[in-house]
Formats: structure tokens, sequence, C-alpha cells
């Protein structure tokens, strides 16, 4: 009888502990599924780009803007505008180079236009914050398109090798056959496109953007986002100088900054006033050596109608900003 009642008794223990611990398991699965909503506690959420630095709730706004993955990466034309969050993002812009961070993959599509409202050297470093990431974006886009162009040397893309040589204003491009070009042909052209499409040089592009919009205040790039005073002689299209209205010319006009910076690095890469730019450019990585900005200006004296004054201007630009310090930026993976 004895061993019966302490068989019941261990029996009635494992029960109350079973029923105990399926209980509590309930109670800590439901607290669970409903505890947030029921508490309202926000599920724990990490950015993980504010752990470095806290920069306010004016650079949070920035930090959350997810939004632009789905939308070409472009801030709003209401955050544009915004001074504190401007303000914010180039403080941010600027900390990450110094401390050779990557910056975000997030435009400016137009300069504000309020940007004159800031003092001279915070409206000097917003303007180069906003332009640093299309700068990066737009030589990252020509290197993509060289390697278009070996792929279509390699796997003789025919169709692709037309299309790149009319791009890049091949020598003689009217007068190839393409549907029964040579090997020799193919060679002059696969030659000549190797010179033409590569990056420009960080800081160069940098100082004539300085000098041909103003830090971003002039009326071309205010009305329209023409960064680097290119001229067009096309009838009504672009902006035309106040003061030369019946002017055969006008200066481009573009839907946003970096269809400027595409557009610049275009010319520079394929009209023969650069020529010897490119060549140069093409010599100095031949030999395994970096290219600064400083010296592939030397070879933009026919850019303006100064002349080498042009030059000057630009290789002072680039000093006196220290605009050379940028050369290391680099924008996130993707």
């Amino acid at each position: 009888m004895l061993k019966i009642y302490k068989l019941e008794t261990n029996n009635s223990k494992r029960k109350f502990y079973d029923i105990f611990f399926i209980t509590t398991f309930i109670l800590i699965l439901l607290i669970g599924l409903i505890g947030p909503r029921f508490f309202k506690i926000d599920s724990p959420t990490f950015n993980f780009s504010l752990v470095n630095k806290n920069f306010g709730k004016a650079s949070i706004a920035v930090n959350k803007l997810e939004k632009f993955k789905t939308n070409k990466n472009y801030l709003s034309s209401d955050q544009i505008n915004n001074k504190n969050i401007v303000l914010e993002w180039s403080k941010k812009t600027l900390y990450n180079v110094e401390n050779d961070l990557p910056i975000a993959r997030m435009y400016f599509s137009h300069v504000p236009k309020n940007i004159n409202e800031f003092q001279t050297q915070t409206k000097k470093n917003v303007f180069l914050s906003i332009l640093l990431p299309i700068v990066l974006r737009g030589n990252e886009l020509v290197l993509e398109e060289r390697n278009v162009m070996k792929a279509a040397f390699s796997s003789k893309n025919i169709y692709k090798i037309e299309h790149l040589a009319k791009k890049y204003k091949v020598k003689d491009f009217k007068n190839i056959n393409f549907s029964n070009i040579t090997t020799t042909n193919l060679s002059k052209i696969n030659k000549e496109l190797s010179i033409k499409i590569n990056k420009i040089p960080i800081s160069m592009i940098l100082a004539q953007a300085i000098i041909e919009s103003g830090w971003g205040t002039s009326r071309f790039a205010q009305e329209g986002n023409a960064l680097f005073g290119e001229w067009t002689w096309k009838i009504n299209v672009g902006i035309k100088p106040k003061g030369n209205l019946d002017g055969n010319f006008a200066v481009k006009n573009f839907k946003n900054l970096l269809e400027s910076l595409n557009s610049y690095i275009l010319n520079l890469n394929s009209h023969p006033a650069y020529s010897e730019m490119r060549k140069f450019r093409a010599l100095k990585y031949k030999m395994g050596k970096k290219i600064t900005g400083y010296e592939t200006a030397n070879f933009l004296n026919k850019y303006a109608e100064i002349g080498f004054e042009y030059v000057i201007k630009i290789e002072d630009m680039i000093k006196s900003n220290r605009l050379y310090k940028f050369k290391k930026a680099k924008l996130e993976h993707f």
C-alpha cells in the first residue's frame, strides 16, 4: 500500500508540474504575440548609421529615407529646401569623407533654392556635400560603361560597339560599315574607346562645377540644373544668357544634377578639344600612376574663351578649397 501511495503521489506531482509548465508556456507565448500591440511596445529596430554619431532629429530624418531606393534615391523638394536637413546632410557627408567612411547613395535632384542664405563657408560645404555623391555616381556609371565596352569587344557584339562608337564620336564614324566591319577597324575602334571611356578626377569636376555655377547660385544652375556651363546651338533649347538673348546659342538645361554631370563627363570623354587630356590620362594609367585633377586641368584651356587663364582658375580653386581631399571618397555598396 505504501508503494502504491508513493506512486500516486509522484503522479500527482508530475501532473501538477506538467500543467504548470504548459500554462506558463502558453502565457509567455501569448505575451510575445499580443504584448507589443496590447501594451503599445514597438519592436526593436536598429539603425547602424546612427551608431557612429548622433546628428540630431534632422539627421535622423535623412537616415530614414529608405523610400529613395524606390525613387531613384532622390531627396524630395521639401527636404532639399529644408535648411536644417540640408545642413545635417552636409555635416554627415563631410564627416564620412574625413573619416574614410562611405557616403550614402542619396542624391539632390537640384541645388536648394535657398543656398545663398547660408554663411559663406557653410554654403561651400553644403554645395560640395550635395555634389560629391553625384560625382562619384557619374564616374561609377562611366566605369560600368567601360566594362560594357570590353564585354562587347570580347563577344563581338557589333550592335553595342556601333552604339558606343556613335556616342563617343569615334573618328570617321559615319564612314564605317558596321555590317561588314573588318578586324583592323574593330581594333582601331577598341583602342579609341579604351582611351575615351574612363573616369574624370574628382577634384577637377568639383572645381569646374564651382566656377561654372558660382557654388550652385547661378541662374543656370538654379533654373536648369546646369553645373558646367555647357552650350547648345539647338533652336529653342536651353537657357538664353540675359545679356545675349539674340545669340544663336544657349546654356544646356537638365532634368537633374546627375544628368548635367553625365553630359559634362561625356563631353570631356568625346569632344575633339579634349583629346590631349584623354591621351595624358591613358598614359598615366598605362604607367600605373594615379591621375590628379590639378595636373589634368592643364588640358582644359579650350573649355572657356579665356584659355589658359581658365586652367589657372581651376588649379587655384583646387588648392584654395583643398578639393584634392575628396579623391578617396566612395559611395556605400548597393
